[in-house]
């Protein structure tokens, strides 16, 4: 199985309770995402620092947290784990140049990592500029 997959947003929705993962993050690079994934009939995740990677329709409660990069080895397992038990085999990670949003770092380490250690191959797509 393929996804396509990408980092979640700092910008949340703040409301009470929980939320679909694709609602709950207020972003124009998530909602692109999703919409291509289901065009192509291919499943989309999103990889959160703070709950690993996630469906798209993963109830959310708000949340502020930027993923730190000591904390890249344990949240890479815990992905790594999330691929082999949903039977990925390839992984379409959509992300700014690091370069450009050097924040976004440790997200790419965990699912550079992660998919390394589950043998699944991973697909780099830059996406221009700044997404948010």
């Amino acid at each position: 199985m393929k996804i396509i997959c990408t980092y979640c947003s700092g910008a949340k929705r703040e409301d009470a309770g929980l939320l679909p993962a694709v609602l709950r993050y207020r972003s124009h690079r998530i909602s692109r995402l999703s919409d291509t994934a289901d065009r192509q009939g291919i499943e989309f995740m999103i990889l959160s620092g703070e709950f690993g990677l996630i469906d798209r329709n993963y109830p959310l409660p708000y949340y502020d947290h930027l993923l730190r990069p000591q904390e890249v080895d344990k949240l890479s397992n815990q992905v790594a784990a999330t691929l082999c038990m949903a039977g990925v085999k390839e992984v379409e990670y959509h992300s700014a140049a690091t370069e450009l949003v050097p924040a976004i770092r440790p997200y790419f380490s965990v699912m550079e990592t992660a998919c390394e250690r589950a043998a699944v191959t991973l697909r780099m797509v830059i996406i221009p500029g700044d997404p948010v």
